[in-house]
């Protein structure tokens, strides 16, 4: 189970990015059921956390706009499996999307620092 808090009506959940030569490092991600790739972090911490690039991909926003991103893999801990994932490079703040909650139930407290819980299905 992954277990995370509301702040500020946000669903935040801790994420485990694994570095091969380096320590791992958490990151809380803004649950959006809205988005349903895997990741998306900003273009700055994609660039510090050295992530591998894969694709640019046309994607088409919830304004209806379509942008060109840019796609790269990282190895992350999801409910204690470690898994590579694709991660947008976009936006101010980290998302956590559909993609990963696939499979899972997904239970938000929606009071400030109430609980928020990941666990399989």
């Amino acid at each position: 189970m992954i277990v995370g808090h509301i702040d500020k009506l946000h669903a935040l959940l801790p994420i485990t990015f694994k570095r091969s030569d380096e320590p791992d490092l958490s990151i809380k991600l803004v649950v959006d059921t809205g988005f349903t790739g895997f990741l998306t972090l900003p273009v700055a911490a994609v660039a510090a956390l050295g992530l591998p690039y894969l694709e640019d991909i046309s994607a088409n926003l919830a304004n209806d706009t379509d942008v060109a991103l840019a796609v790269h893999v990282a190895t992350i801990v999801w409910n204690g499996v470690k898994q590579d994932v694709r991660v947008f490079a976009m936006g101010k703040r980290p998302l956590l999307g559909t993609a990963l909650l696939n499979g899972h139930e997904l239970i938000a407290q929606f009071v400030e620092d109430g609980l928020v819980t990941v666990g399989e299905i």
